[in-house]
């Protein structure tokens, strides 16, 4: 009678270890980069540098997420329908309509995700600036990071991050701006990975 007992007790909280593990299994998470376009030269790089992040923080997580390379295509169309395109001044500098909670959470929806991973940059014009042999461009970079959460509908966290990336030529040309926005970014990230902590028990 006890090892009957015992057998289905045992069976039991299998049972729900499967449905637990199965439940954490179908959480989505949809990762949405939202930067001016033509700010990065190499946009499949930029993907890769936020995704390494995200790979850092949520690393064990047994969770469904869809990349920014996913997500983009109908972020763009989304723009588009809903007259939230960049637009470029004669200076050639790229004035975005960065989205707002609203529109976070109509992605969100459209990708059926539990949460929305939302990665928004801006910087100010490039400075150059020269030395003995040298030319550098200088950017500051304003990182924001934050975790929309479908059922709360709000953001579960949040964080912002200003750096300073550049770019230095010596002898020979004045810098890459798109390098240095790139070198700022990383930096910005950098503060994101400090709070891995936080950032996934936003998404629990």
């Amino acid at each position: 009678m006890l090892k009957k007992i015992f057998s289905t007790l045992c069976m039991a909280v299998m049972l729900l270890f499967i449905a637990n593990s199965s439940a954490a299994a179908e959480t989505k998470i949809a990762v949405v980069l939202d930067a001016p376009t033509g700010m990065f030269s190499e946009p499949e790089k930029v993907y890769s540098i936020v995704q390494q992040t995200l790979d850092k923080i949520l690393k064990g997580a047994d969770y469904e997420i869809l990349p920014v390379s996913d997500t983009a295509d109908y972020v763009q169309i989304y723009r588009e329908e809903n007259d939230l395109t960049s637009a470029v001044t004669p200076e050639g500098i790229a004035v975005e309509n960065f989205l707002k909670k609203e529109d976070i959470n109509k992605i969100g929806k459209h990708f059926g995700a539990d949460y929305v991973i939302y990665t928004r940059v801006s910087s100010t014009a490039p400075k150059v600036s020269t030395g003995l042999f040298t030319a550098s461009q200088k950017v500051n970079v304003i990182l924001d990071f934050r975790v929309w959460s479908d059922s709360k509908q709000d953001f579960n966290y949040t964080k912002r991050a200003t750096t300073t990336g550049s770019s230095t030529a010596i002898y020979a040309g004045i810098g890459s701006a798109s390098r240095a926005l790139e070198k700022g970014l990383k930096k910005g990230l950098q503060e994101v990975e400090k709070d891995a902590v936080k950032v996934r028990a936003a998404m629990e």
